[in-house]
C-alpha cells in the first residue's frame, strides 16, 4: 500500500491508470492527482471538471494523460502543467479506453496520423456509443480529432481498444477493440485514417462474439518488452471468461487476422458458496483483470484471485472483506506496460501487486504442456532440470516416430549409453543410431581414449552397412507403368548413397585420431570398400599402403604421385602435413626405377627434388644397380642375345634413352655438397661403361686435384674400358704428368701438348717441364723415324712453344740426320749462350767492386774510434754510462745495454713484425727459434693490442742481440713510432702531469 491518503475532500477514487512509475488518478469530486512513485511525490491537477471522474488513462511514458467523466467532459493533461486542457473535439463523447500510439512513446513523435513533438501522437479512443475517434494533441492543444468508425447494426460501448505496429513495418498497423460480447481486429496503413477506411461502408462481419449481458469489459495487451517488441498475447475479460489469445504478426492483409488461435479461461470460483452478510451467492465476473507473463489477476467483489495461465491452477487467493471496511470496496486494477508494475485501488487508497519469483514452476507447466523449448528457457539453467527436460522431450520424439530428433535430444542427456543405443537397436533404426553416436562422440571427453575407438568404430561399422545396403539395387515392381518411378526410385538412391559417402569421408577426416587404424583398415576391406579404403589412407597418411594399392592396381604413375607429395588434401579442401618418409624412396625405388622408362625418367626427376640433407644418395644405390641390371638386359634383349622373350616382357622401354643413374647421380654431385666416396665410385662405374667419354671426364676435370672418388679404382676401371682420355685426365688432375702424357701421347699428339701445358701452369720446376716435353718431342721423334725431315719439322714446331733447347733435343735423332731444319733454333741457341757469358761477365765485375768496397770499410772501421765522456750519460734512461756495460753506435747515440734490452722488448711486444724486416731481419730472418717466437706474438698482438713474454723463449741477451743492429733513436724503431701517441694510454700518470 502506498504511504498517502486522498484528502476527503475530494470524496473516494474513481479510476487509476499507470505508466513508467507514473500513477494517475481521478477522484469522486472531478480532481485529478498525478503520483511519483519513486519518488513519492504527489501533484495536484486542476481539471475544471464538476463531475466524478469516470476513466482515467495515462500513456506507456507517464507524460500524457486524459481524464473523462461519463457526462462527455474531457481534459488532457501533461507532466509539465499543473492545469488541463479541455479537449473539444471530444464533447460530450464518454471515453470508454484509449489505445496510445507505440511509435510516440519510441521516438516521442507521433505515429499513423504523425504528431508533433511533445505530443501524444495520433490516439485511438473508444467510446460508449461505438465510436472510434482519432485524437492528437501538441504543446497541450488539441491538434486534430475525428470520427475513424462506428458499430452500425448494435451501438455498444468500446470498452477496450489496442493498436500495435507490425514489426519492421512502421506505417502497417494492427488495432484491436472490443465491447462486452464482441471483438473486433483491423490491419492497414499507412495512418489510421487509411486503414478505417478501408472497413467503412459496410457491417463489419470480422468480429468474433461470445454470448452475455455484461455492460463493461477490457482489453489487454501482454508485452516480453515494452515498447522495443511487438505484443505476444492479448487478454480479453468477458462474461464466460478470459478470452486468452496469440498474436501472430506475418503478411496478413485488411480482413485478416493477426489473433486467429485462442481459448478461453474461466473464472475460478468464490472462496465461500455465501456470502457473509446476506447470504446471496458473490458475483463470477471479477471487476477488473491484470496480465502478467505467465499470470492473470482478477479483483472480485471482496476477492483478489491470481491464476495461473498455463495451468490454469489459483495460485493465490484472498479475502479482502476485511480490507474493504478499512480502505473502502476495491474497485480494479491498472498495468504498468513500460515497468512491469500492477495496480490496484480502493476507494481511499492504492496497492502495488508485487509478483516474487513468478517462474518459479513454469518450466515444470510447459514440460507438462509438451512445451519443451520454453520449459528449457525457464529452468534457470539447473543442469538436473534441464536434464529432465531434454530426456522428456527425447522421449516424446521417439515413441511419435521421430527418430532422428529423439537422438540429437537423447545425445544431450545423462541417460545411459547402453540404454539409448539398445532403444534403437530394438527400433532397427541405424541411421538415427548413427546421428545419436556420432554427437555422443562429440561429448565424451578426449581422455576418455577407449570409449572414443569404440564409438568411432560403431559408427564406422553403421555407415559401411549403410553402404553396402545402397549398393544393392532396389527391387523392380512389375508392369510398365512402374519404369518412370523405377529410375526415379535409383536416381534418389544414388544420391543418398553419393551423401551417405560424404558423410562417411568427412566422419574419417574429423575422426581419424580416434580410430584403430588396422581395426579400421580390416572393417573397410570386409565391405569391399577400394574408395574408402584410399581415402582412409589418405587421412591417416599411410603413404606405404597407398603405394602398395597403387602399384597391385597397375598404376605406377599413381604410385610415384603418392611417394612425391608431402600433404594429403581431405575432400572437405583441408590439408594435412604428411612427415617426410625417406624410407618410402628406399622401400619402392627399385620397382619404380625398373617398371618403364618414363617412370624412371619421372622417378629421378621426383628423387632430385628432394633435399639431400633428407634423401641419402648412398642408399639409392641398389635401386639403380637392379635399374642398371634390368636395363643391361633389355639392351641384350633388343640385339636379340639369349632368351629375350621375358626381358622383353619386363623391361618395357628401359634398354632406350638416357640412362636414369647416371643422370641422377651427375644431379647429385653437380653442387658439390656430397662427398660420399660410395657415390662417387659409383658413378664412375656408370660413366666408364658408357659410349662415349665426354661425360666422364668432365666429372673428372670437374673435381681436380681434389677427387671425391677413388682414383686409383677409377684408373682401372678406365684402363679396363680402355677410356684413355679419361685416364689421361686423371693422372693430370691428382699431378702424375709423366703418366698423363705418355696416356695423351697414345691418343694424339696434342692432347699431350696441352697436358704439358697445364702442367707448366701448375708451377712445377723447369726441369720437370721440360722432361714432360722431351717425351713428347722423343715421341714425334720416334713417329716419324722413318721420315726425318717431317719430324724435324714438328719438333721445330714444338720448340717454338716450349721452353727446350735445340741441343736438348738433338741427341735423340739419328747420327745420320740433317739438321738444316733447326738452322734458326741452332742460331738463336748460340745467341743465347753468348748473352748468357756477357750477363755473367757483368756479374762478376759486380761483385769484384762489391768485394773492393767491403774491404775498404773493413780497414776504416779497424781504424776507427771513439771518445766517450766520463760524464756521458744514457740516450734513453739519462743515466751515467760509465758505471755499467754500455753500446756505442757509430751515429754517436750511447745506451746502457740494459736500457736498449728494455727498449727493443717493448717494441717487440707493439710491434713485433716490424722485427721481421730492415736491419733486424738479418738476425730474426734467419734463425728459426726467433721467426716462429715473433709470429707467435704478432697474433697475440692484433688480437689484444699488446703480447706477452710469458711463452716467448728469447733470453734477455738474445733480445741485446736483436737490439744491437741497429740504433733505435736513428732506425726503424724511431721511424714505425711517428704514427704512436706522444702519450699512450698506459702513460696516464703522465698525461696528468701536464695538466694545468
Amino acid at each position: 500500500r502506498l504511504e498517502w491518503s486522498l484528502d476527503p475532500k475530494h470524496g473516494r477514487i474513481t479510476a487509476l491508470s499507470a505508466g513508467n512509475n507514473t500513477l494517475l488518478i481521478g477522484t469522486a469530486s472531478g480532481h485529478a492527482i498525478r503520483f511519483t512513485v519513486l519518488h513519492d511525490k504527489k501533484a495536484d491537477i486542476h481539471t475544471g471538471l464538476k463531475e466524478p471522474v469516470y476513466k482515467a488513462f495515462i500513456d506507456p511514458s507517464g507524460q500524457h494523460g486524459i481524464v473523462g467523466t461519463e457526462k462527455g467532459a474531457n481534459v488532457y493533461v501533461i507532466a509539465t502543467r499543473q492545469a488541463a486542457a479541455p479537449i473539444k473535439g471530444l464533447k460530450n463523447v464518454v471515453i470508454e479506453s484509449i489505445a496510445w500510439n507505440k511509435l510516440s512513446v519510441v521516438s516521442g513523435a507521433g505515429g499513423g496520423g504523425g504528431g508533433g513533438g511533445g505530443g501524444t501522437g495520433s490516439i485511438l479512443v473508444g467510446a460508449r456509443d461505438g465510436s472510434i475517434y482519432e485524437v492528437a494533441i501538441e504543446d497541450n492543444k488539441e491538434r486534430s480529432c475525428k470520427k475513424l468508425w462506428t458499430i452500425d447494426d448494435a451501438p455498444m460501448p468500446i470498452s477496450g481498444i489496442q493498436m500495435d505496429v507490425f514489426p519492421g513495418q512502421p506505417k502497417k498497423f494492427f488495432v484491436m477493440a472490443a465491447t462486452p460480447t464482441r471483438n473486433y481486429q483491423f490491419i492497414g496503413g499507412p495512418s489510421f485514417e487509411a486503414l478505417f477506411r478501408a472497413y467503412a461502408g459496410s457491417r463489419m462481419g470480422g468480429f468474433q462474439e461470445l454470448p452475455g449481458t455484461l455492460d463493461r469489459s477490457e482489453l489487454h495487451f501482454h508485452y516480453n518488452s515494452y515498447p522495443q517488441g511487438a505484443a505476444q498475447r492479448v487478454a480479453w475479460l468477458t462474461q464466460a471468461g478470459i478470452f486468452q489469445g496469440d498474436l501472430v504478426f506475418g503478411a496478413q492483409n485488411p480482413g485478416e487476422k493477426v489473433c486467429d488461435q485462442h481459448i478461453l479461461i474461466n473464472y475460478p470460483p468464490p472462496l465461500n458458496s455465501r456470502t457473509g452478510d446476506g447470504g446471496t451467492s458473490l458475483p463470477r465476473v471479477p471487476l477488473s483483470i491484470a496480465a502478467s507473463k505467465f499470470h492473470y489477476m482478477m479483483l472480485f467483489r471482496g476477492q483478489f484471485v491470481c491464476a495461473n495461465r498455463l495451468s490454469r491452477a489459483v495460485v493465490y487467493d484472498i479475502s479482502l472483506r476485511n480490507d474493504a471496511k478499512r480502505y473502502g470496496p476495491f474497485r480494479g486494477l491498472a498495468s504498468d506496460l513500460a515497468q512491469g508494475t500492477f495496480w490496484m485501488f480502493s476507494d481511499r487508497c492504492v496497492f502495488e501487486v508485487l509478483i516474487e519469483d513468478e517462474e518459479r514452476d513454469v518450466w515444470e507447466l510447459l514440460l507438462e504442456r509438451g512445451e519443451y523449448d520454453a520449459s528449457l528457457r525457464h529452468c534457470r539453467g539447473d543442469k538436473k532440470k534441464q536434464d529432465l527436460i531434454k530426456s522428456k522431450q527425447a522421449d516424446h520424439f521417439f515413441s511419435k516416430g521421430y527418430y532422428k530428433e529423439a537422438a540429437k535430444a537423447y545425445a544431450a542427456t545423462n541417460r545411459p549409453f547402453e540404454e539409448i543405443a539398445l532403444k534403437f537397436v530394438n527400433q532397427k533404426r541405424p541411421r538415427a543410431l548413427r546421428t545419436y553416436l556420432l554427437l555422443t562422440l562429440q561429448g565424451l571427453p578426449a581422455v576418455a581414449e577407449t570409449q572414443l575407438t569404440m564409438v568411432g568404430t560403431w559408427l564406422t561399422e553403421l555407415f559401411l552397412d549403410e553402404l553396402r545396403q545402397l549398393d544393392d539395387p532396389p527391387v523392380r515392381a512389375g508392369g510398365e507403368g512402374n519404369e518412370e518411378e523405377g529410375k526415379q526410385k535409383r536416381t534418389e538412391r544414388s544420391d543418398e548413397k553419393k551423401r551417405v559417402q560424404s558423410e562417411f569421408r568427412r566422419f574419417l577426416e574429423d575422426q581419424y585420431d580416434i580410430l584403430d587404424q588396422p581395426t579400421t583398415f580390416a572393417l573397410i576391406s570386409s565391405h569391399g570398400r577400394s574408395e574408402e579404403l584410399v581415402h582412409y589412407a589418405e587421412v591417416i597418411g599411410d603413404r606405404d599402403w597407398l603405394i602398395r594399392h597403387s602399384l597391385a592396381g597397375g598404376r605406377p604413375k599413381m604410385a610415384l604421385l603418392i611417394l612425391a607429395k608431402y600433404w594429403t588434401r581431405f575432400s572437405t579442401g583441408k590439408k594435412k602435413k604428411a612427415t617426410f618418409d625417406a624410407d618410402l624412396y628406399f622401400k619402392y625405388a627399385p620397382h619404380l626405377l625398373t617398371h618403364s622408362s618414363k617412370i624412371a625418367k619421372e622417378m629421378v626427376t621426383t628423387l632430385a627434388r628432394v633435399d639431400r640433407r633428407l634423401l641419402d644418395p648412398s642408399r639409392l644405390i641398389p635401386a639403380f644397380v637392379r635399374y642398371d641390371t634390368a636395363r643391361s638386359a633389355a639392351m641384350a634383349a633388343s640385339r636379340g642375345d639369349g632368351d629375350s622373350k621375358e626381358k622383353r616382357g619386363n623391361a618395357l622401354g628401359l634398354g632406350s634413352g638416357e640412362h636414369e643413374g647416371i643422370r641422377y647421380f651427375s644431379m647429385v654431385v653437380e653442387t658439390g655438397e656430397v662427398r660420399d666416396p660410395t657415390v662417387h665410385n659409383y658413378l664412375v662405374s656408370l660413366l666408364v661403361r658408357e659410349p662415349r667419354d665426354d661425360a666422364l671426364v668432365k666429372y673428372i676435370a670437374k673435381f681436380g686435384g681434389d677427387p671425391p672418388y677413388d682414383y686409383k679404382n677409377a684408373l682401372q676401371l678406365c684402363y679396363h674400358h680402355s677410356k684413355l682420355r679419361a685416364c689421361c685426365e686423371i693422372h693430370k688432375v691428382i699431378g702424375e704428368y709423366e703418366e698423363a702424357v705418355q696416356v695423351a701421347l697414345a691418343i694424339n699428339i696434342q692432347l699431350a701438348q696441352l697436358t704439358v701445358r697445364y702442367a707448366e701452369k701448375s708451377s712445377l720446376p723447369e726441369e720437370r717441364t721440360k722432361r714432360l716435353w722431351l717425351l713428347v718431342a722423343r715421341h714425334v721423334i720416334q713417329a716419324e723415324r722413318n721420315d726425318v725431315k717431317r719430324a724435324t719439322q714438328k719438333v721445330s714446331e714444338i720448340l717454338k712453344h716450349c721452353s727446350l733447347h735445340i741441343e736438348e733435343v738433338l741427341p735423340y735423332f739419328p747420327d745420320f740426320a740433317k739438321i738444316g731444319a733447326f738452322k734458326n733454333e741452332v742460331v738463336k741457341s748460340l745467341e743465347s749462350y753468348n748473352q748468357k757469358i756477357n750477363s755473367l761477365k757483368s756479374r762478376m765485375d759486380q761483385h769484384m767492386e762489391t768485394a773492393k768496397m767491403i774491404r775498404s770499410d773493413i780497414d776504416y772501421l779497424r781504424n776507427c774510434k771513439a771518445e766517450v765522456a766520463e760524464t756521458r750519460r744514457c740516450d734513453l734512461t739519462s743515466e751515467l754510462v760509465m758505471q755499467r756495460s754500455f753500446l756505442y753506435f757509430p751515429c754517436g747515440h750511447i745506451f746502457l745495454t740494459s736500457a736498449l734490452t728494455d727498449s727493443i722488448i717493448e717494441y717487440a711486444q707493439r710491434k713485433p713484425r716490424a722485427l721481421l724486416s730492415g736491419s733486424y731481419a738479418a738476425v730474426t730472418s734467419k734463425e728459426k727459434k726467433f721467426r716462429e717466437s715473433l709470429e707467435a706474438m704478432a697474433k697475440e698482438a692484433k688480437d689484444k693490442g699488446k703480447a706477452s713474454l710469458t711463452l716467448i723463449n728469447i733470453t734477455r741477451n738474445e733480445w741485446t742481440k736483436i737490439g744491437t743492429h741497429e740504433c733505435p733513436l736513428c732506425g726503424l724503431m724511431m721511424v714505425s713510432s711517428c704514427h704512436d701517441p706522444l702519450i699512450r694510454p698506459d702513460e696516464s700518470k703522465e698525461q696528468q702531469s701536464w695538466f694545468i
